[in-house]
């Protein structure tokens, strides 16, 4: 009887803004852990803190993010995934959206969506669609992160794998992720 052994990826998915970041960790297509952490603006020493405490405690395979993190807060990845020896994958905006319904373009609030129906336990942090003049909810950042994830598990995509020394603009392209 010839058995072949899946290959564990334990994934930490981040979304990245200014003052916070959403996180999700995922282990193959099973999540494990997600939420939401703020941190002073500006403070690097901060964001590596709380970065290096998911690493330290997930001790995932890769680090996800999507395309578009401001450079600060890449810096602050870029640094707690060298101290762990973590590869950082970064994945475009239109590969996740894709990875949800190819060829139509969906917001952040309908992937969201997609996101509760396949992970239901997630259904009391959907956040409501954001009106004209508001804000947006503090929880998409999550949804976004759990995104990058789902994205990446989907199967071969255009992935860029980032050195962790680089500044994150130069990368080698990656199809076969999940080989």
């Amino acid at each position: 009887m010839n058995r072949r052994r899946k290959k564990v990826i334990r994934i930490l998915a981040l979304d990245l803004h200014p003052a916070s970041f959403g996180y999700a960790v995922v282990e193959n297509a099973d999540l494990l852990d997600w939420g939401l952490r703020k941190w002073v603006a500006r403070d690097p020493v901060s964001v590596k803190k709380k970065l290096c405490r998911l690493i330290d405690e997930w001790q995932p395979t890769y680090v996800l993010i999507r395309e578009g993190t401001l450079r600060r807060e890449y810096r602050a990845v870029q640094a707690a995934a060298r101290q762990a020896k973590v590869p950082i994958r970064e994945l475009s905006r239109e590969a996740v959206r894709e990875a949800f319904q190819p060829g139509k373009r969906l917001s952040r609030f309908d992937i969201a969506e997609r996101v509760v129906d396949r992970y239901p336990v997630l259904t009391s942090r959907l956040p409501s669609q954001r009106k004209l003049g508001y804000g947006e909810p503090f929880q998409v950042r999550m949804f976004n992160a759990i995104s990058v994830a789902i994205a990446f598990h989907r199967g071969p995509c255009d992935c860029v794998q980032l050195d962790p020394q680089s500044d994150g603009n130069v990368g080698t392209r990656d199809f076969d992720l999940l080989q």
